[in-house]
């Protein structure tokens, strides 16, 4: 491998090669493999350790940590996206206002663009190759081009945006505003913003029902003494049909295969607990790792995994009968989760 890859790199010196010797260089790494190409598969999870500028590879069968990628270019890894197909990553840098771009083929990052104050979540849109970035100390939402990255716009939206989703159509973007306790909704055609809905207070994570036609919002409560709350939203009306009060620091949840149930993580608690939709309280909690913050099901719908940055680790249970398998240790302050 290294006299090929060094006989590209000589040539590279010819500016009009540069572009064919770069494509050659990741076909030759794609069949030898880096550490993320080698683990990339369908039981794959991705933690991003905002602490120590790491991203952790969970293999979902052996239920271990199977390699570590150091983020040499990134300054506090809070939030992930994958464009698989092409093998990128984009991950949101919260200690320096930034988005890179990580090539899984090459493992490196490949590109940076700087974005607002304190960017947190991301949004793709796979149609049009945008992201959209929460950037919560300037109180907007970042538009760049996923291919050229390069900024495209600035959107200004409600106090301390957090979290970003986009509408099963990508035709509306959604953001939680965590200290107007506010929804505002970006139409992505125009850029412009269309609503400002009050959901409750503090809303921080979001996820939408598997048909996309309900948007459930996790509202902390973070500043006063009363329950958290989820709001659920009806994505076509862009209405509140209904507010459940739940524990009492909720942060993220996610929503399970057949709509009748929310996973939803509790900070104070330290745990993951069952939210019945049609029963509107929770059935059942479970104990996991220190402050858990983020929730996702991996994507055989078998695991349920939730970052505990209160001890870095992670948890997996499993969703059929929900009980804890393992908390798996990683990096620094895991936040964000990718189920490949």
């Amino acid at each position: 491998m290294d006299y090929p890859l060094f006989f590209l790199l000589k040539k590279s010196h010819d500016s009009r090669n540069f572009h064919t010797i770069v494509i050659k260089i990741r076909v030759l790494i794609f069949f030898f493999g880096g550490i993320l190409m080698r683990n990339i598969n369908p039981v794959t999870t991705i933690i991003s350790n905002v602490g120590d500028d790491t991203l952790s590879i969970i293999n979902l069968i052996s239920l271990r940590e199977v390699g570590k990628i150091f983020l040499k270019n990134s300054f506090g890894p809070h939030h992930m996206v994958g464009d698989i197909s092409n093998k990128y990553l984009y991950i949101s840098n919260c200690y320096n206002s930034s988005v890179c771009k990580y090539d899984m083929i090459l493992d490196m990052v490949i590109d940076t663009v700087y974005v607002g104050s304190n960017p947190c979540h991301l949004a793709l849109n796979k149609k049009s190759n945008l992201l959209y970035i929460a950037n919560e100390d300037s109180n907007s939402i970042s538009v760049v081009d996923a291919k050229k990255m390069s900024l495209q716009a600035q959107i200004p939206v409600g106090e301390m945006p957090h979290d970003v989703k986009l509408s099963s159509d990508g035709s509306y973007l959604f953001i939680c505003n965590f200290r107007t306790n506010t929804l505002s909704v970006i139409n992505t055609l125009t850029n412009e913003r269309e609503k400002n809905i009050y959901v409750n207070s503090n809303p921080y994570h979001m996820c939408l029902s598997r048909d996309g036609e309900k948007l459930y919002i996790v509202n902390t409560n973070y500043s006063s003494l009363r329950k958290g709350s989820v709001t659920i939203l009806n994505t076509r009306q862009l209405k509140v049909e209904e507010k459940i009060e739940i524990g009492k620091t909720p942060m993220d949840a996610a929503c399970g295969l057949n709509e009748k149930y929310l996973y939803i993580t509790d900070m104070e608690l330290d745990t993951v607990s069952i939210l019945d939709l049609k029963e509107k309280r929770i059935v059942d909690s479970i104990n996991v790792g220190k402050m858990p913050l983020s929730i996702e099901i991996d994507s055989q719908d078998k695991y349920i995994i939730s970052s505990n940055i209160g001890d870095n680790s992670v948890s997996i249970i499993d969703l059929k009968r929900f009980y804890l398998i393992k908390n798996i240790k990683v990096g620094k302050e895991p936040t964000g989760i990718l189920c490949i």
